[in-house]
C-alpha cells in the first residue's frame, strides 16, 4: 500500500515499514533472512543452521513470506526458499553497523571532505568511498568484519 503526495513521490505508511521490521524483529526469523539472503535453501537446511526444529522454521517462513520478505521456489517435490529483495541483506548488514555504533563496538567512519562534483554538497562516507566494515553472523551472534 502506497500513498502518494501532491508532488507524485510515493510515500510508504510507517505502519507498513514497522510491520515489515516486526516480521524482521525475531532471532530465529533473522537468522532464517540472513540465509536465504545469499543463497537458495530448503527447510531441513535452515532448521540445521539455527538449531530449531522444521516445524518451527516452516511457521516462521509463512510469517515473513507473508510480510513478502521471501519467497519459494519449488523443485518437483523440494521447496527453496531465497530473500525477496537483495536489499534484505544489506537491511540485515546496516542493522548490525548501526548496533555496533550504538553499543560502541565500532567507531562509525569520519567524516569525509569528498565533495559531489555537480553540486558542490559534501558527500557521505559511503559515497565518498570509505569501506566500512560489515557483519558476519555466525552461530545466532552477529560478528565484526574488518574491511
Amino acid at each position: 500500500m502506497v500513498a502518494h503526495v501532491s508532488d507524485d513521490s510515493p510515500v510508504m505508511p510507517v505502519e507498513v515499514i514497522v510491520d515489515v521490521l516486526k516480521a524482521i524483529a525475531d532471532p530465529t526469523r533473522f537468522q532464517i533472512l540472513h540465509a536465504v539472503s545469499s543463497r537458495e535453501r530448503r527447510v531441513s537446511q535452515l532448521a540445521k543452521q539455527t538449531g530449531t526444529h522444521v516445524a518451527a522454521i516452516s511457521q516462521h517462513l509463512a510469517k515473513l513470506r507473508a510480510a513478502g520478505l521471501v519467497i519459494v521456489r519449488r523443485e518437483g517435490r523440494r521447496i527453496y526458499y531465497r530473500a525477496a529483495h537483495p536489499h534484505i541483506g544489506v537491511l540485515l548488514a546496516e542493522a548490525g553497523l548501526l548496533t555496533g555504533y550504538i553499543n560502541g563496538l565500532i567507531t562509525p567512519p569520519a567524516p569525509t571532505t569528498a565533495t559531489d562534483a555537480i553540486t558542490g554538497a559534501a558527500r557521505p562516507a559511503a559515497a565518498a568511498g570509505v569501506r566500512r566494515p560489515g557483519w558476519a553472523l555466525a552461530d545466532a551472534t552477529l560478528r565484526l568484519a574488518r574491511p
